[in-house]
């Protein structure tokens, strides 16, 4: 019995493949394998066939082995030992990973990666691991073992701390790593960087469907210098309201003269080029001089208006100090369906200000206080009925602010998401998200998409008491000759619960 050798290994199964020159007139051979130089406590293994697999070895470790040829079951003499090893070798690259939504997480899968011994997820809730100062404080899964049966799928949770749980709207991003400790202890291989969204809440069918877009028009005369003005930017605006008819809108900004110095407010004049929307206030806000052009328009086909106002005590931080910063307009309405099924609910048109950077507090802190403000008027508008339970509520708005910086947490949206409210970009369909909605009068050729997908949003259409949306759009490209303004309208198909 001669030829004994190594043919061949597979790592991530514990094995190695020995070979050997065949034997005439054997009818099968068997394979003797151990530890020990003297071939004590051995595995033994039958082959019908020249080579045979030895399993469940220890990576790195000497076996001696032997073969002898057998006719019938009686064994000739053994062949020459001779020493094999499942060797270690550099960790491969990773091929394709992929990350799918799971509940309130992600569900990340691996390729089996060569040579590899152990393999660790990394999740978070921010697109670059390196990225400094500001950084998202990262979760790991523990090591776990490469070899067969290996883990090669994970499910990742999201969460509230990191705003990653699914009424936040965000993605999480996940890279996989691989190491080889029996070949460099040190050595880590890291995979691409892959991302995906929680899956999203899915809305109840039977409840009031409502077509819900929100839209910063810039105000006329806050245009950039050879911007196209407001004559000339309204007919655009109202083009893309028109063609996507919604049934509620919240316009930002729809203030300043429409026509030069004296004339009607642009609110008004916006008004005019609807075709199908009326504004539920037409009359100046009392509440400040400011930000006027905050405003709630409605299908009065489909819906009646039972009462309106404008919420008191969410303060401008523009102007310094807080103790002189005014209350912005922030108008809302409650709106009660036309179809007969009693459906009401309120809608409310946000535009926070940028704060002054006189205020020693960051300006994403006081834009949570803003948040918070309205949460505070929002409840007294909205009291609670005997069982508790409040209106639903579908707020649009401008609110400044967006997922950055990281490990920020106690901005504008957060701090509604933590009040009760969900955003509905989390939305069954999602278009145009990967582009930012402040285009900053860049045309549609011009609008990039974010590297990871996640365009930022400051412009928001957020729900209480209810969760979910059929469908959520960032009408990124216009599809007109002018840019209307320098954020996109943003749209939301929801359904409106009702509470008694």
């Amino acid at each position: 019995m001669t030829g004994v050798a190594k043919a061949t290994q597979d790592w991530a199964g514990k094995s190695v493949k020995v070979k050997w020159t065949s034997v005439a007139k054997a009818t099968s051979y068997v394979v003797k394998w151990s530890t020990r130089s003297d071939l004590g406590s051995p595995v033994y293994k039958d082959s019908s066939v020249v080579g045979a697999w030895m399993t469940s070895l220890k990576p790195a470790t000497t076996y001696y082995v032997t073969v002898a040829a057998k006719s019938g079951t009686t064994a000739g003499a053994w062949a020459k030992k001779v020493t094999v090893t499942l060797q270690p070798n550099a960790v491969s690259t990773f091929g394709t990973i992929t990350a799918k939504p799971a509940t309130n997480g992600v569900t990340v899968s691996i390729p089996e990666v060569a040579n590899a011994s152990d393999y660790q997820v990394r999740w978070s809730a921010g697109p670059n691991e390196n990225r400094t100062p500001d950084r998202w404080t990262p979760h790991f899964t523990p090591w776990s073992s490469a070899f067969d049966p290996a883990k090669r799928t994970w499910t990742l949770a999201g969460s509230d701390s990191d705003l990653t749980s699914v009424a936040y709207g965000n993605p999480i991003y996940v890279r996989a790593m691989a190491r080889n400790t029996y070949y460099n202890s040190t050595f880590v291989r890291k995979s691409a960087q892959v991302s995906a969204w929680p899956t999203p809440t899915k809305p109840v069918a039977a409840d009031t469907a409502v077509h819900v877009a929100s839209f910063n028009v810039q105000c006329s005369g806050c245009e950039t210098s050879g911007s196209p003005g407001w004559s000339k930017r309204a007919p655009a605006i109202a083009k893309v309201i028109n063609d996507k008819a919604p049934d509620v809108l919240t316009v930002l900004e729809a203030s300043g003269p429409s026509a030069g110095s004296g004339s009607e407010q642009a609110y008004l004049d916006l008004d005019r080029r609807l075709a199908n929307l009326r504004l539920v206030d037409s009359t100046p806000m009392t509440v400040s001089a400011s930000h006027q052009g905050n405003r709630i328009l409605y299908d009065p086909t489909k819906y009646d208006v039972l009462d309106h106002g404008v919420l008191a005590g969410i303060k401008d931080y523009e102007v310094y100090p807080a103790s002189s910063a005014p209350d912005t307009n922030t108008p809302w309405a409650k709106l009660r369906a036309k179809d007969g099924s009693g459906t009401t609910f309120i809608v409310v048109a946000a535009h926070y200000g940028i704060p002054s950077s006189s205020y020693g507090q960051p300006r994403k802190t006081l834009l949570g206080q803003n948040s918070t403000q309205l949460l505070t008027a929002l409840n007294r508008i909205n009291p609670a009925n005997a069982d508790g339970k409040r209106l639903p509520v579908v707020l649009g708005g401008d609110l400044n602010d967006s997922r950055y910086p990281e490990e920020a947490i106690d901005g504008a949206q957060p701090t509604l998401i933590r009040g009760g409210f969900y955003d509905s970009s989390a939305s069954q369909h999602r278009y145009g998200t990967a582009k930012t909605t402040y285009n900053d009068y860049k045309p549609a050729s011009q609008q990039a998409d974010d590297p990871n997908k996640d365009g930022q949003r400051i412009d928001y259409i957020l729900t209480q008491g209810f969760q979910g949306s059929d469908e959520f759009v960032n009408n990124w490209n216009p599809g007109t000759s002018v840019i209307p303004s320098d954020h996109n309208m943003i749209e939301a198909k929801v359904h409106v619960p009702l509470v008694r």
